[in-house]
């Protein structure tokens, strides 16, 4: 379901928020409204101590020396790109597959994108396209944890070193996730995460950056805070950007890291019972997990032939799904050429069910048992 240019934003939201099973929706308490409560009583709402706590706690459970909460992740990995010197005149290769803030954070610093096709079973960078796709103007490598599955670290830290290549970690579906028993953006010399409301935790809006560099956590925290390294002072040694948050947002971070270990138990727990009760049905296919690696479903995602069909049937009958991104390349804001075989196949086949970790089991039943009914009534009208 998408907003139509003749329907007004606010019927479209009507029309999400009336949904029976809704494609996701935050998990939020009076835990947030504790927190929240007790910014509001403090009467210092800009950034202060939840804002370091909340980045803290972060840099703690990723192995890192510094994070930096920031407006959201796209403005996280502007500043990673620029932190590190890239800009005019240099390459930084992205997956095609991804959301299309991966790549316009590559633009918007004033690099070029230059876009790859994925790997069929995990949906990250085929590190043999990426390899294919490195020229002298290439400075950075920027794998995506897409759907909460990890990108082959070892084989992007790999060719970063043969090319001489930078790392930048696009982590913002990968709360939670390990390669190989080690977190998502502990690997690569910057990481990024997202809050939005659709994330494993929210603050509504809002990213982070990660490092352990020094020299790139100074740059990072001028580019934050208008050029400056500190706050109430009116000399300004960059020309930098506010993308500060605030501590009314960070309470409610805080109060949903209490809860990510239940997050990630709701976000697993969904697709065990979607399996469960879709299991043997022919026409559907859920997608792959490496078996080495801790993977966190940002959605459960699946194969059918026909997502767009199913998505309008299920949207018929109160249940929200989205189809799978479509690939930066096919952007009307881009239009790139290139073969990108794999990315246009996931496209074609993919859609994601109702995923919230609050769903219970029997909304979790109604959906399987639409999408059950769907595809059986596809095959009977075929015999």
């Amino acid at each position: 379901m998408r907003p139509q240019p003749d329907v007004p934003y606010y019927e479209y939201q009507e029309k999400l928020q009336s949904e029976k099973v809704p494609y996701y929706e935050s998990w939020l308490g009076e835990e947030e409204l504790r927190q929240v409560t007790e910014v509001i009583r403090a009467n210092w709402i800009s950034e202060g101590a939840k804002t370091r706590a909340f980045e803290d706690r972060l840099a703690a459970l990723h192995q890192r020396k510094y994070a930096l909460a920031v407006v959201n992740c796209t403005a996280a990995l502007i500043m990673g790109l620029k932190a590190m010197g890239i800009g005019q005149g240099d390459e930084v290769i992205a997956p095609t597959f991804t959301f299309i803030a991966s790549v316009n954070a590559i633009r918007l610093a004033g690099a070029t994108p230059v876009l790859v096709d994925v790997d069929p079973k995990t949906f990250t960078l085929d590190l043999g396209a990426a390899e294919r796709a490195v020229t002298p103007r290439t400075k950075a490598i920027m794998p995506v944890h897409l759907y909460g599955h990890p990108a082959d670290l070892d084989g992007v830290l790999a060719v970063a070193r043969r090319h001489n290549l930078r790392v930048i970690e696009d982590t913002a579906q990968g709360l939670g996730v390990k390669y190989r028993g080690r977190p998502v953006g502990s690997f690569g010399e910057l990481a990024c995460l997202s809050f939005f409301a659709d994330k494993a935790i929210t603050l509504g809006e809002g990213g982070l950056v990660m490092t352990n560099s020094d020299e790139l956590f100074r740059e990072l925290l001028m580019l934050k805070n208008d050029g400056r390294l500190e706050r109430g002072i009116y000399f300004h040694d960059r020309v930098g950007y506010n993308f500060r948050i605030t501590d009314l947002q960070a309470a409610v971070g805080l109060a949903q890291l209490d809860k990510l270990p239940r997050i990630i138990e709701g976000k697993r727990r969904n697709r065990e019972l979607y399996r469960k009760y879709l299991e043997g049905v022919e026409g559907i296919e859920f997608t792959y997990e490496a078996s080495d690696c801790t993977v966190v479903p940002h959605r459960v995602n699946v194969f059918v032939d026909d997502p767009e069909a199913l998505a309008r049937h299920l949207g018929g009958q109160g249940i929200g799904c989205r189809r799978f991104y479509v690939p930066v390349h096919k952007q009307p804001c881009y239009r790139l050429p290139g073969s990108f075989p794999v990315a246009e196949r996931l496209y074609a086949r993919g859609l994601s069910l109702p995923s919230a970790p609050t769903l219970a089991e029997g909304q979790i039943a109604l959906v399987a048992g639409k999408v059950k009914a769907y595809l059986r009534s596809l095959r009977q009208a075929t015999v």
